[in-house]
């Protein structure tokens, strides 16, 4: 796509504004911190690119911080439309999507979240884009996990919100279909949860539920506190756990010495997107140079707003003007034709990755200190064990 693109590299005649709406302080801020850094890579290539091209016009990047609240992002996506970004890249949860969704239009204004999941935003035809799959490809994968560890009965937990609770939704629906058994479950609200309570809840459901069981989880970073409440009950630290991409790689999790421990000794695996072979090559200098700045290892839902920032980009020059129709026409185009650093972009009708396969995260213990370590994935629609996870029994 590159002689395509130095063909059109002048119609960029000015400067262009893009936003992007991370959470930096809030929860999810490993995602929002990564993102950041690969979104300043992406656009110091971009303007390399553009300066080599002979283009008048450069980008500008103008992050504002969400704090993974949905009120707050409404409040900075109005700021990015004031500032004329016509793209923006974010953002990361299905709850914040679904508050600035109707704002877009309006707006004239499209976004690609890296992070939003939920199949209720799963919409033809509006100007939100996705670049991961929605929420039925990643509970494929934790039940194909759950099933392969021999796993009879999950106990679902989750964060209400939009995109936590889908997941937990197809997880239940999926895990039935596979002839498993879910309790009710709980959903636990998005401010000031009691997690002593929620853990004594999750508890009595696991001890109705006998042996095989494990408890799935989504959730983000307040999972330190419930970790904290669930490790002084009896049994919950005796079986399986399983998580959410809303954890993967989390910092917070790892540096928390209670909650990390839990974690390892449950086996405690959030799946993200995986890192696959064959786009090594185009992620492994991303990863490297985003762990060397900001000492934390990007996961490829933040390399995904490395790959739709220049998807976007790509369809803006292609498009030759900021007219929105066109450009949106583009992205389509860019993104079936587009590599990158989390492998080919397509979409689906409905805007969102067509596809995608996962890889799982574990906290292992080692020298003292808890470290994220892959552990296996899902790929092609099989579940590959690395290493092995041990079912421990109540």
């Amino acid at each position: 796509m590159a002689a395509p693109l130095l063909a059109r590299a002048d119609t960029l005649t000015a400067d262009i504004t893009v936003g992007a709406l991370l959470s930096l302080t809030g929860g999810w801020a490993t995602l929002g911190q990564t993102s950041r850094a690969l979104l300043e890579m992406a656009v110091a290539d971009m303007n390399a690119f553009l300066s080599s091209a002979g283009a008048q016009g450069r980008v500008r990047l103008r992050v504002e911080d969400t704090r993974l609240d949905p009120a707050a992002c409404v409040s900075s996506m109005r700021v990015l439309a004031g500032a004329g970004a016509k793209l923006i890249i974010g953002p990361q949860s299905s709850a914040e999507a679904a508050a600035i969704r109707p704002l877009l239009a309006a707006s004239d204004i499209f976004c690609i979240s890296q992070g939003s999941t939920a199949s209720t935003l799963s919409l033809p035809g509006d100007n939100l884009f996705r670049w991961v799959p929605d929420d039925g490809l990643e509970a494929e994968a934790v039940v194909a996990m759950a099933v392969a560890n021999g796993v009879h009965t999950l106990v679902p937990c989750w964060r209400a919100d939009a995109g936590n609770r889908g997941l937990a939704s197809a997880v239940t629906r999926l895990f039935q279909a596979a002839g498993g058994k879910v309790t009710d479950g709980l959903e636990y609200p998005t401010d000031t949860p009691n997690f002593t309570d929620v853990a004594a809840r999750i508890s009595g459901q696991v001890v109705t539920s006998g042996t095989h069981t494990a408890v799935y989880l989504a959730a983000f970073d307040e999972v330190v506190d419930l970790f904290h409440a669930a490790s002084a009950v009896p049994g919950l630290s005796s079986i399986l756990w399983y998580g959410s991409d809303g954890v993967a790689l989390s910092v917070p999790l790892a540096a928390d010495a209670v909650a990390a421990q839990f974690a390892a000794k449950t086996g405690y695996a959030n799946p993200t997107l995986l890192r696959s072979e064959s786009a090594r090559a185009k992620w492994q200098p991303l990863m490297q140079a985003v762990t060397a700045s900001t000492k934390i290892e990007p996961d490829a839902f933040a390399l995904a707003a490395y790959d739709a920032f220049w998807c976007g980009m790509t369809a803006r020059l292609l498009a030759g003007s900021n007219d929105l129709t066109a450009w949106k026409r583009y992205l389509t185009f860019a993104a079936e034709n587009f590599f990158g650093s989390t492998g080919w972009c397509r979409l689906n009708a409905n805007g969102d990755r067509a596809f995608g396969d996962f890889e799982f995260w574990a906290l292992r213990n080692g020298s003292g200190t808890a470290k994220w370590t892959s552990v296996s994935r899902y790929e092609n629609g099989a579940f590959i064990a690395g290493t092995p996870v041990r079912r421990r029994r109540m």
